[in-house]
């Protein structure tokens, strides 16, 4: 089924399931099965690069992203925008990127409500994510690096390759911050 890139609304599909009516119980369970990471599979590649992304921009790509992650939050997760100017794609790029970690990470280690504050203007771009978790510790940059994960280190590399400022850091009555500022060279 993956080696002929059908899926759920195709002709071809449809013959392979009625193929299939006939077929044991146990290969019909690899077939559910290989449907099932085909379109986790369709899902990852349509992330690696958004059309929406491309042909929009970051304020609506961070309304789609939003959408999908308050599924997943248990919670609140609000985006206050003004984008009033595009930018570069590479800069655009880096900017979800950042967001996505963000907001992943706020998902797996913060709790909501969770705010997402995005400005698009001639002079630059500010970010900002915000969640009512714990909060970041103090040592988590080095301790996940040790430890094999490298989100906080991509956000950074990110920032960087753009010439942003990224600000990670606990909020003194708990939650975690996120702040990325970029102005134009």
């Amino acid at each position: 089924i993956l080696a002929l890139g059908l899926n759920e609304g195709s002709y071809g599909a449809e013959v392979v399931r009625g193929a299939i009516q006939g077929v044991p119980k146990g290969q019909k369970e690899a077939a559910d099965e290989a449907r099932e990471v085909a379109t986790k599979l369709r899902s990852i590649v349509g992330d690696l690069r958004l059309p929406i992304l491309d042909d929009l921009g970051v304020g609506p790509a961070l309304d789609w992203l939003v959408l999908r992650i308050e599924k997943l939050a248990g919670g609140e997760v609000r985006l206050e925008r003004a984008d009033d100017t595009r930018h570069s794609p590479d800069v655009e790029l880096a900017i979800f990127r950042v967001a996505q970690e963000a907001l992943a990470n706020a998902v797996k280690h913060g709790r909501p409500p969770i705010v997402v504050r995005y400005r698009s203007t001639p002079a630059g771009i500010s970010l900002a994510i915000d969640d009512a978790g714990p909060g970041i510790a103090d040592d988590a940059p080095e301790s996940a690096e040790r430890a094999g994960r490298f989100g906080l280190l991509n956000m950074a590399q990110r920032a960087e390759q753009i010439g942003a400022i990224l600000d990670i850091r606990r909020w003194p009555a708990g939650g975690t911050h996120v702040a990325l500022e970029w102005r134009p060279r």
